[in-house]
């Protein structure tokens, strides 16, 4: 599937793809928070609203005409403990999953918004191709930072004029 030349925005840039992602990131109802960069570093803020999405550009290649960027975005929520839910004479749990804190409402609710974002992406953007597998990995306790979701990689194609040169750079 040929990459359509991008019209009016150039999504070579970095900026513009990073601004992308913030973008529909910003639109989804279910995201507070929107964040860029190594998701280490992403709990610092003092505070941050959940649950919260994050972009990373991890690894970028110019081909002939286009230029190649993997992405990384980042859906997780803060996990919190459950309340006691117990039933009082036999003291089961009375919740559907059973587990001391909310990580499975957390990885159901993350792995929808992560679908709703590659699927506009890849239906809705004329600009961007999307046209290998999207691999999500789950993680739990993986940082220090109490955060369970699910991080989602996959490369992003954009049209790149690479025959045009905005500088003459002959000597």
């Amino acid at each position: 599937m040929a990459v359509t030349s991008n019209s009016g925005t150039n999504y070579t840039l970095y900026y513009n793809v990073l601004e992308y992602f913030r973008t529909i990131m910003v639109n989804h109802p279910s995201l507070s928070n929107v964040t860029q960069g190594s998701i280490v570093d992403v709990d610092g803020d003092a505070y941050p609203q959940y649950p919260m999405g994050n972009v990373l550009i991890s690894n970028t290649k110019f081909t002939q005409n286009e230029t190649i960027f993997t992405i990384q975005l980042t859906i997780a929520d803060k996990v919190k403990l459950r309340n006691n839910e117990s039933a009082d004479r036999t003291n089961a749990l009375t919740t559907q999953f059973y587990g001391v804190d909310d990580s499975v409402d957390i990885f159901s609710n993350t792995l929808g918004i992560a679908n709703d974002l590659t699927a506009y992406t890849q239906r809705s953007q004329q600009a961007f191709i999307i046209d290998t597998d999207i691999e999500l990995t789950p993680f739990k306790d993986d940082f220090d930072n109490g955060l369970c979701g699910w991080l989602v990689t996959f490369d992003l194609k954009t049209h790149n004029n690479r025959d045009m040169c905005l500088f003459n750079l002959n000597p």
